[in-house]
């Protein structure tokens, strides 16, 4: 009786609990399956917040001139950027853990600090990936709404028990766009009880330009339990090789690389990572591009009377006051790819990533069609 109730077990009967109840993550429409769905020549990708000048140039001729080297393990210890890293941030070395992206370290932190039933501090309507990584770790997340598109810091907070391990925040909010202060986070992190850490997932920071962002990492300097996460994907235009970076005490540094996997980040993405950070004027064009493209789509959408949020990212927020879905899969058949935020909790909104200006002439155009004007 043993035997044959073991062979009717399905994959999801062996599977943990945990992993068989994951909601499936939906990533941004690619370029070639609308050309292929919808029999199209031309289309334009604004859903998975590129950089719409491509890679860092310098990032690009490393790669190029490391193709040879494929045959040879990338370094364990990501020795040269990490060192990088630590000048430019005036951070010690010890202090910078590299991943396959920031994601990977996201999971890295879940993996080390919790165990089952431990809860995490999370946000509604931002990046999912927080939620996935504590609930991967038969974890809990304890939810928090929005304040005005933004982040509630006194909200989260208040989420804080006995069993709280994580804190997990994005400055700026994936997909509104809005920043918490550095005054708001200041006087949120010092009440943050010691047992806790706090995950700063900053992929955006880069790109905002208001004097009131924190420093976050002034507050590692001194001492916080506080990891931030930065990544290559966004600014240097680097998503495809996967490079991402944390920055935190070495105590903290040195139990996420115990969990780390061996040879995690290939040799071209650190030898294209490491380029791309004195590529200073790739980062020059990218912010003037970003910073341009933002007031023009400001202007077209009043224009439109769409409500749209002023972003600190390389994105904004439209609230259509429809079913995003519909929206979506009338622009896809113009050519222009944008983001619904349904899998967000926002179904009557769109993210639309900054282009080039011939790219947010085009979604205008489209958009302005679809909605009928």
């Amino acid at each position: 009786m043993l035997v044959a109730a073991w062979y009717n077990l399905t994959m999801k009967d062996l599977a943990r609990d945990a992993v068989s109840g994951l909601p499936e993550y939906i990533p941004g429409r690619q370029v070639e399956e609308a050309v292929k769905e919808f029999q199209l020549k031309e289309v334009i990708k604004l859903a998975s917040n590129e950089n719409p000048l491509g890679p860092s140039p310098k990032a690009a001729k490393a790669i190029r001139d490391h193709l040879d080297k494929l045959h040879v393990y990338p370094d364990q210890h990501h020795l040269l950027l990490r060192e990088a890293l630590s000048s430019k941030l005036s951070v010690p070395k010890e202090s910078v853990i590299i991943g396959n992206g920031s994601d990977e370290i996201m999971l890295l932190i879940a993996q080390v600090f919790l165990s089952a039933g431990d809860e995490a501090v999370i946000s509604r309507h931002t990046f999912s990936m927080y939620e996935f990584v504590t609930k991967i770790m038969d974890g809990v997340p304890v939810f928090a709404e929005l304040k005005d598109h933004s982040y509630d810091l006194d909200s989260m907070l208040g989420l804080i028990t006995e069993k709280t391990k994580l804190v997990f925040l994005c400055n700026p909010n994936n997909p509104t766009g809005t920043i918490f202060t550095a005054e708001q986070f200041g006087a949120f992190i010092s009440k943050v009880p010691e047992g806790v850490i706090v995950v700063m997932d900053e992929a955006y920071g880069d790109f905002a330009d208001s004097a009131e962002y924190p420093d976050s990492l002034d507050h590692v300097r001194k001492g916080r339990n506080l990891i931030v996460l930065r990544t290559f994907s966004k600014i240097y235009g680097l998503a495809a090789v996967r490079a991402g970076y944390g920055i935190s005490s070495p105590e903290i540094i040195k139990l996420l690389n115990l969990a780390k996997m061996p040879f995690n980040v290939n040799r071209l993405a650190q030898t294209a990572a490491l380029e791309a950070l004195n590529d200073e004027e790739f980062l020059r064009k990218t912010l003037k591009n970003n910073s341009d493209g933002k007031n023009y789509l400001y202007g077209e959408l009043e224009k439109l009377g769409q409500r749209y949020l002023r972003t600190e990212a390389n994105f904004v927020y439209i609230d259509l006051g429809r079913d995003s879905d519909a929206v979506f899969m009338e622009l896809m058949r113009e050519g222009v790819i944008v983001r619904p935020l349904r899998s967000f909790g926002l179904p009557h909104s769109i993210r639309v990533s900054v282009g080039t200006h011939p790219q947010n002439e085009k979604f205008i155009k489209a958009f302005k069609k679809v909605l009928g004007k």
